[in-house]
């Protein structure tokens, strides 16, 4: 199955410019395309003093636009957007496809005095999002929520292949997620496709260099610091063959501390 992966700028997305990547990516067979966060709604910093209004209008246009563009296409997106109701904002991953979509609630913000999600954003539980493409079964979360054993045992569990990791990575912070998701990826024998955003916030650099890594934690892809698609063709049988080989999956059953 072949996955695309689309490290953009905070936009409004106008319509030619999104049909223009998902005509490159339907050429290609993707089945899966992903998006980083603060690309359909403004950087988090700057909606910090936005109109509540501004941003409720701005996400019902991307919802419908991408409603349309995941039924035109026949591909799923996967894309994070805010969720307004009433007074309360959510901070969701939006599953659209064939015109549809489902919401999954991101469950752990970030509560840094420069950063501080977890004062802005309302909490609404559920389960960490899981779905199914064909025969591969995908997985995916918010960068932050990556940092978290407790997702990745989740997707363990629910014999996840890929974990699509959605984020919006700035200060020179790409050598310590390019780590710590290769060992995700290794010790889990999954895909971990991680999407990053691109652009500025003052003097803030989003970075890009969105990666792909194997089940057996090998580098498969890496973009650069612009805008652009990179697609990726992942493999049932690899995954097999390295849950195979290693055999954590099956030797952690056996401990028990208790």
């Amino acid at each position: 199955m072949k996955i695309a992966i689309l490290q953009t700028d905070s936009l409004p997305f106008d319509k030619a410019r999104i049909n223009y990547y998902l005509s490159q990516a339907k050429r290609e067979g993707t089945r899966l395309l992903l998006l980083p966060e603060y690309v359909l709604n403004r950087f988090f910093k700057e909606l910090e003093s936005m109109p509540i209004s501004f941003v409720k209008n701005q996400s019902s246009h991307q919802i419908k636009l991408l409603k349309q563009l995941s039924l035109s296409y026949n591909i799923t997106i996967l894309a994070p957007i805010i969720l307004i109701k009433g007074d309360k904002k959510y901070k969701v991953i939006g599953r659209f496809f064939n015109g549809n979509v489902r919401y999954y609630y991101s469950q752990v913000f970030m509560p840094y005095h420069h950063w501080n999600e977890e004062r802005f954003f309302s909490k609404k539980e559920n389960k960490p999002l899981v779905f199914n493409i064909g025969k591969y079964r995908i997985g995916a979360l918010f960068g932050f929520e990556s940092h978290f054993d407790e997702f990745w045992g989740y997707f363990r569990e629910k014999k996840v292949d890929v974990v699509a990791v959605l984020s919006v990575g700035t200060f020179n912070s790409h050598q310590r997620w390019y780590e710590m998701l290769k060992t995700r990826a290794f010790l889990n024998n999954m895909y971990v496709v991680r999407v990053n955003r691109v652009g500025n916030y003052k003097n803030w650099e989003f970075y890009g260099k969105s990666f792909v890594i194997s089940p057996e934690g090998e580098e498969i892809l890496m973009l650069g610091g612009k805008e652009e698609l990179g697609i990726v063709n992942i493999s049932k049988e690899l995954i097999k063959e390295a849950k195979k080989e290693w055999k954590f999956n099956r030797l952690s059953k056996n401990l028990n501390f208790n």
